[in-house]
């Protein structure tokens, strides 16, 4: 692999972990106003359809990270899976 192709797969994990800390975060502060019973439950039903739907782009997230680990215990080449 080329030193610029393994730059670009590292600035894409870099990324990818990233959005994926930040999609944690935001998941942990849904369930903080969650916890808040005097919230409307108007409220309420948005930040758990929020929740929900981070829940599961973060699992996405963390499915194709899993694979890449995978391939890379396998053969030590970072190909993505298709």
């Amino acid at each position: 692999m080329a030193a610029g192709s393994k730059k670009q797969a590292a600035q894409e994990n870099e990324k990818e972990s990233r959005s994926l800390e930040e999609m944690l975060d935001e998941i942990d502060e849904i369930v903080e106003k969650l916890d808040d019973e005097d919230l409307p439950l108007e409220e309420a039903f948005a930040l758990y359809s929020r929740g929900v739907k981070l829940t599961e782009e973060s699992s996405r997230s963390i499915d194709r990270v899993e694979k890449k680990v995978q391939k890379l215990m396998d053969d030590g080449s970072t190909e993505d899976f298709d």
